[in-house]
């Protein structure tokens, strides 16, 4: 896992990561990974990558630097376009893989949609896996089709039909329903194009947050996208609408955001931490619900008290706890979010460098002292981006000494 983490203000843009990633399946855990890059030898952009390291079984180390060599000193007005770009270079290149590994990646995240509609109908309806009939996985596959054929779809996909989809994967998705014993291979097909296509996270996505000046941008910005597959020459992708960043003259003049494992910085942004807050609401419901259960019961006992009954039923209860959680979130931004932005506001770059790394270091401190696989920790690499210096390290791990290879340094630019 990952913890990275963006503090924007008009001066500038702080990023910091963490090095720990998770081998595999083995539950390996290694302090050495990078997850900052730069965009661009040339001009302020980078981008951070989070969750999956490889893209289609290619690192994603290997994918930035070759298309920041292909960029050269091309530039571009807006962050946007340089993300725009990126993914119209996954295409150029073929998504770095042949047809066959895009089937067989296919076929993998295939494999785990069915896991997960398995799990699903374990945990719900407390049928064992071996147990699960025929009728009741075609129940769960017409259920996810119905949910996710009426999801947001992802940009590629908005022009992608199913009748595509199935001339393209029909044979490979009929051996995989024969092989695993699933009779009804057209609805899975059916609802796993639905699944791959509707506009939300799954299972081995990357995470790519593009962050720096576009030419014509005097203020930062950050774009995130999350990536999962290439597939019949269609991307799946989507722009994390709720995490874009743009620091503006009249508007946002400072922003937080963290990435992956963000319970720590919304614990320090928000004064509270989120899993609390989601039981103090659950608490909320369950209370406001049982309550009124309980009035009516005891109105619904005298004939007199009927009427008052039925009225206190037709309340709106959902939207009586809806305004409560809203006033809830209204009295944390303004006890704790707005000052702490209205610090970062007049922040200057070294400042906002060492509050970037203090957001990751509490959280590999968390990590530490929770039972566990420490998913966050090793060096944290830190750096800062502004319009007039460009981008500039100021902590970055090696796994050379430096002193002894400057042949590394005169090299970068050629």
């Amino acid at each position: 896992m990952t913890a990275l983490v963006g503090v924007l203000n008009r001066h500038a843009v702080a990023i910091a990561a963490d090095s720990a990633v998770t081998m595999g399946n083995i539950h390996k855990v290694v302090n050495s990974a990078n997850k900052i890059f730069t965009l661009s030898k040339y001009h302020p952009v980078a981008v951070m990558t989070y969750n999956n390291a490889v893209f289609m079984g290619v690192p994603l180390d290997i994918i930035i630097k070759e298309y920041r060599k292909q960029l050269e000193d091309k530039c571009f007005p807006c962050v946007k376009d340089y993300m725009n770009d990126f993914i119209s270079f996954l295409h150029a290149r073929n998504f770095f893989c042949d047809e066959r590994t895009q089937q067989d990646v296919m076929i993998s995240l295939l494999d785990s949609f069915v896991n997960a509609c398995r799990n699903e109908i374990l945990r719900d309806k407390g049928i064992e896996i071996p147990r699960q009939t025929e009728e009741i996985i075609e129940e769960k596959l017409n259920a996810c089709l119905l949910s996710n054929k009426s999801a947001d779809k992802c940009p590629e996909f908005t022009s992608y039909s199913y009748q595509d989809f199935n001339n393209y994967a029909k044979v490979r998705i009929e051996n995989y329903a024969k092989n695993k014993s699933i009779k009804n291979s057209n609805l899975l097909s059916e609802s796993f194009f639905y699944f791959l296509s509707a506009k939300f996270s799954q299972p081995f996505y990357t995470g790519l947050v593009f962050v720096g000046y576009g030419e014509s941008e005097i203020y930062p910005s950050l774009f995130p996208i999350n990536v999962c597959l290439g597939i019949d020459n269609h991307l799946k992708y989507y722009l994390d609408e709720n995490n874009v960043a743009q620091i503006t003259e009249h508007g946002t003049p400072a922003i937080i955001i963290p990435f992956a494992q963000i319970d720590v910085t919304q614990t320090i942004i928000r004064g509270i931490n989120p899993s609390f807050q989601d039981i103090i609401y659950n608490v909320i419901d369950k209370s406001i619900t049982a309550f009124s259960a309980s009035i009516t019961s005891i109105l619904d006992t005298t004939p007199s008290t009927s009427l008052v009954s039925e009225a206190v039923k037709r309340l709106n209860l959902k939207s009586i706890i809806n305004d409560i959680t809203t006033q809830i979130n209204k009295e944390m931004r303004e006890t704790y979010t707005n000052p702490l932005l209205n610090t970062v506001i007049s922040l200057d770059k070294e400042d906002m460098a060492n509050m970037a790394e203090s957001f990751i270091s509490l959280t590999s401190l968390v990590r530490r002292m929770q039972p566990g696989e420490e998913t966050v920790g090793g060096p944290v690499d830190v750096a800062v981006i502004s319009k007039g210096d460009g981008f500039v390290w100021i902590n970055r791990k090696y796994y050379f000494k430096p002193e002894l290879n400057p042949s590394f340094f005169s090299n970068y630019f050629k």
